[in-house]
């Protein structure tokens, strides 16, 4: 059996990290920005785009607008330092987004979203507490002092008033969020703020979660830290994970990074849409379209892991005809070199398995026997000439494989979609990533 480790040593020299060019911050919680439907061309654009009435919006989870609301959301970090900045979103937003009070804080205790008395913190923009966002705009805010460790959870409370329009959103946020009526950011406790979403499973968590505005945390870390981004779609996403657990694989793949002195500098960033594809827009713009502001304009980016592709084959419902091996080889082939030419290095990742036909994946044509070839070519290139393209390939595929059947997900790691992996798969995804991929990342940092 092909494992992760076959493929271990990169026939390319790896390249240098990128010279440190933004102080010492580092990315240490990420979102990528979507439209105001959270499920996109899924169909819920149906019932809960910015042509809808507030009360359709109401009944379908998650929202899409708020009106007159605090809303408060919980980000799990991957790094922490002695200050943080955030970056907020209205890139999809139709109008202006205004905020007039936005607050961060660390979450007192495991659960909720109170904040730890003496450590919230008012942010600025430019010197001035509120901020207003043109539409297809992001910004950054000002450092605020505020001391975090890696794996607390930063507690994001945002005033919005009436007339924002629909949000700038990451579906899938796997996290329960909070909202309260009013301006309620200066509130350390969270009596004031009701549950959003609905976290009871996997299923759940998963198709009722969302962040909105937030695309990003940076903490300002120790000379030599690096931003690690793990880039894709549902799989990197940690779609139908257990909500509330941190448990996609780049949370994992954080804590094996911390618990290793020499990888313990990097900061693992995500940047996945799920139903995301490589090729062509859809639930989200295109990772070629994301490579520039996702992955180069990340803080003393260090590296990337890369793994995206099953969309283009399998077509999400309503996302077009499906792309062929060719069209995803020519893609990734482009995207290794504009990352090269930063001179940052990027491992692949083989794309893993759906083909059980005797319970096709439900979201399109990931099953059919020609799909299933599509997805075998790509592997087969990745494992040999994408060998000579990228810095390494991480053979995904082989660890969550069924044995006996190369063409399924095996049982004890599928969720039961026969798509995406369950904690124990994105788990042991996180564990089969070469160790000397990571520190050959490690090392440009230090």
């Amino acid at each position: 059996m092909l494992t992760a480790a076959t493929l271990a040593v990169p026939a390319v020299a790896p390249r240098a990290a990128a010279a440190p060019d933004d102080g010492d911050w580092v990315s240490a919680w990420s979102a990528a920005p979507q439209g105001p439907s959270t499920l996109g061309d899924f169909g819920a654009e149906t019932f809960s785009g910015t042509q809808q009435v507030n009360a359709v919006q109401d009944v379908v989870p998650p929202p899409t607008t708020f009106t007159d609301e605090t809303v408060r959301q919980v980000l799990y970090l991957h790094h922490g330092g002695s200050a943080v900045r955030v970056q907020l979103s209205n890139e999809f937003g139709d109008r202006d987004a205004t905020f007039p009070a936005v607050t961060v804080g660390v979450r007192d205790g495991d659960s909720g979203a109170a904040v730890e008395p003496g450590t919230q913190r008012d942010l600025t923009f430019d010197g001035e507490p509120a901020v207003t966002i043109p539409p297809g705009a992001t910004v950054l805010s000002d450092p605020v002092d505020l001391d975090t460790e890696a794996f607390d959870h930063l507690v994001l409370s945002m005033f919005v008033p009436a007339g924002n329009g629909a949000a700038t959103v990451h579906g899938n946020h796997m996290q329960t969020f909070f909202t309260a009526p009013g301006d309620a950011t200066a509130a350390e406790g969270d009596g004031a703020f009701a549950e959003r979403g609905v976290v009871l499973n996997n299923y759940t968590s998963t198709f009722t979660t969302a962040s909105y505005y937030a695309t990003g945390v940076h903490v300002e870390g120790e000379p030599g830290d690096r931003t690690l981004v793990t880039f894709g779609d549902s799989i990197t996403d940690g779609f139908l994970s257990t909500g509330n657990t941190d448990s996609r694989y780049p949370d994992v793949l954080a804590r094996r990074l911390k618990a290793d002195p020499a990888t313990e500098h990097l900061s693992v960033t995500s940047q996945a849409i799920s139903g995301g594809r490589v090729t062509g827009d859809g639930i989200g713009p295109s990772a070629l379209s994301r490579i520039d502001e996702q992955i180069l304009a990340q803080p003393n980016l260090g590296g990337v892991i890369f793994l995206q592709g099953i969309n283009d084959l399998g077509t999400a419902v309503l996302q077009g005809a499906p792309a062929t091996a060719d069209d995803l080889i020519a893609a990734y082939r482009e995207i290794a070199d504009r990352v090269h030419a930063a001179g940052v290095p990027i491992y692949i990742g083989t794309l893993t398995p759906a083909g059980n036909l005797l319970r096709p994946a439900p979201y399109g044509v990931y099953s059919a026997p020609s799909q299933v070839a599509e997805r075998n070519a790509v592997n087969e290139w990745l494992r040999t000439e994408g060998r000579e393209v990228f810095d390494g390939v991480i053979d995904f595929d082989a660890v969550i494989r069924d044995p006996l059947i190369p063409d399924w997900i095996a049982l004890q790691y599928d969720a039961l979609d026969n798509l995406h992996p369950n904690d124990a798969g994105y788990r042991v995804m996180a564990e089969s990533i070469p160790q000397e991929f990571l520190d050959e990342i490690a090392a440009g940092g230090r």
